[in-house]
């Protein structure tokens, strides 16, 4: 790739409809089963191909754009793994919120893996095992969509992309720890069931279209985060009293989406819920539109 070129990518937030932990496996992670969705909420990544050396920049000052930047992990992976001596500047302008459970930082990751990958002709899976050790949640932002995830979150099933929903997501004035939120999970053993929500929510996706979809929302990291985050509770009330279908945490939060039928029911609420943390009116997006 010669120096000056530039690409602009647009990075992606996810929410989980399902959110299942099946226990710690063997070597440390937590296995779970899930159903991600892609949504319009995004942040711009430009990557310019230069000077020797990454750097990362960013419009949110307490974004990390050190070595602990995930968009920074996955350059420098990328390069060390395909001996290309690295040369890039990112700049990333957020609108994803940190701590949220919306996967900003991954979905960072995955732009700037898939911007190298289509640069320097690394596709597949080579990508997706760089992915993997990056991030759980990295494999699936390169594929997006509606998809069913397994294993630590590696193990990726595209699934037929769910009819749009508007999303009012409501991000409170504090975050959540990933991994406090799965620790005290363990505390409180919790974790493991037989049939899962996702499983659910994949067979009805495959054979009806997932009508009952507001139904069947499953998230087992709320009980740790509503016992710390009373909140996040108050937050899914105020969503379903404003008139969403159902509501519930982003990931393992501290955000809250609620599901809408119409623009204009979402936009509605998102007034009533305005006094409760940074409020953003999105859609559900498909494989296509990313």
């Amino acid at each position: 790739m010669s120096g000056g070129k530039t690409a602009v990518v647009r990075s992606y937030a996810k929410i989980n409809l399902s959110l299942d932990i099946q226990g710690v496996r063997p070597d440390g992670y937590h296995a779970i089963e899930s159903v991600m969705q892609s949504i319009s909420l995004h942040d711009a990544l430009t990557l310019t191909f230069g000077e020797p050396g990454i750097r990362v920049t960013c419009d949110m000052p307490e974004i990390p754009t050190d070595e602990r930047n995930l968009a920074y992990q996955a350059a420098a992976m990328f390069f060390e793994r395909m001996e290309i001596e690295p040369a890039l500047d990112i700049h990333i302008e957020k609108r994803i919120p940190p701590e949220a459970g919306l996967g900003g930082g991954s979905s960072n990751a995955a732009a700037v893996l898939s911007v190298l990958g289509s640069a320097f002709g690394v596709q597949g899976s080579g990508l997706s095992e760089l992915a993997a050790e990056i991030g759980s949640d990295v494999p699936f932002f390169l594929i997006g969509g509606t998809a069913f995830v397994r294993g630590r979150g590696e193990i990726i099933q595209p699934l037929t992309d769910i009819s749009p929903w508007w999303l009012v997501i409501v991000k409170p004035p504090f975050g959540v720890s990933t991994a406090w939120a799965y620790r005290r999970l363990d505390e409180l053993g919790a974790a493991g069931k037989q049939i899962t929500a996702s499983e659910r929510i994949r067979n009805c996706i495959e054979k009806e279209g997932c009508r009952e979809l507001p139904m069947l929302l499953s998230n087992d990291l709320e009980l740790p985060a509503i016992e710390r985050h009373p909140e996040i509770g108050d937050i899914k009330k105020a969503l379903i009293k404003a008139g969403a279908s159902a509501s519930l945490m982003c990931g393992s939060g501290s955000a809250v989406f609620g599901l809408f039928v119409d623009e204009e029911t979402a936009r509605r609420a998102s007034t009533k819920v305005a006094d409760l943390g940074q409020v953003f009116v999105e859609t559900t997006i498909g494989r296509e539109s990313r």
